[in-house]
């Protein structure tokens, strides 16, 4: 199992559970470094993210944060499709299950690249269009309740997001079976036990881990500006 690890923000004790499962996967399968030079997290809530980043500039932007700019990143209400930020700026960006949210992703993502810097990383995650959390009938009402305009995408869906042939996506599916199994209770959880919560969802991340393969969970994605050829 995942060793406990806090992820304590100032204004809140702990981050929602699925936000905790995220980072686990980020940190202990995706190996995300944490600690460049400059990170923005776009959807950030309460920038649980950013807490863990030693990164010399931490940004967080979220339409609604719960996290505030005390002694630690600055956070920015704002939109993603219209990010108040230049030109390159960032090494490492973070949108961790933002795209379902919104109806324009494609400008989405161009204005992440756009705020992307020479030789930095995209890091962004979001359900497979396969993805089985909810039964059919209740999934409109679901999607309603967490704010998704969308049931999640296919690679090819993904990859049409990208502006321009100049870039090139990476894409790594993690199934997390149990994680959908235990998703309701561990939502009950998370408002009346957290300490159980985040019991929980360790347990299921350790269980997930050798059940990784599968397209009815996430896609995590990676996205670099390709290497030009010399010759």
């Amino acid at each position: 199992m995942a060793e406990r690890v806090s992820l304590k923000t100032p204004g809140r004790t702990r981050p929602y559970f699925a936000s905790y499962y995220r980072w686990l996967v980020a940190n202990h399968v995706l190996a995300l470094d944490l600690h460049g030079e400059r990170m923005l997290d776009v959807g950030c809530d309460d920038a649980s993210f950013l807490y863990q980043s030693a990164a010399r500039l931490r940004v967080g932007v979220d339409l609604a944060p719960r996290a505030r700019s005390v002694g630690g990143p600055e956070i920015i209400q704002a939109d993603a499709r219209q990010l108040p930020i230049g030109d390159g700026r960032f090494s490492c960006i973070l949108a961790f299950d933002v795209l379902e949210h919104i109806e324009q992703d494609r400008k989405v993502m161009h204005e992440l690249l756009r705020v992307l810097a020479p030789g930095g990383t995209l890091w962004f995650s979001t359900p497979a269009r396969a993805a089985r959390l909810w039964p059919s009938f209740v999934q409109p009402y679901a999607n309603h309740v967490f704010g998704h305009v969308r049931n999640g995408y296919t690679v090819e869906q993904l990859h049409r997001l990208l502006p321009d042939t100049s870039w090139q996506m990476e894409l790594f599916f993690w199934d997390e079976p149990f994680l959908r199994a235990a998703f309701v209770p561990l939502h009950v959880l998370d408002r009346i036990a957290p300490a159980l919560a985040d019991v929980g969802t360790r347990w299921c991340f350790a269980a997930d881990q050798p059940r990784r393969q599968g397209e009815r969970g996430h896609i995590f994605g990676r996205v670099t500006r390709r290497e030009c050829s010399s010759d």
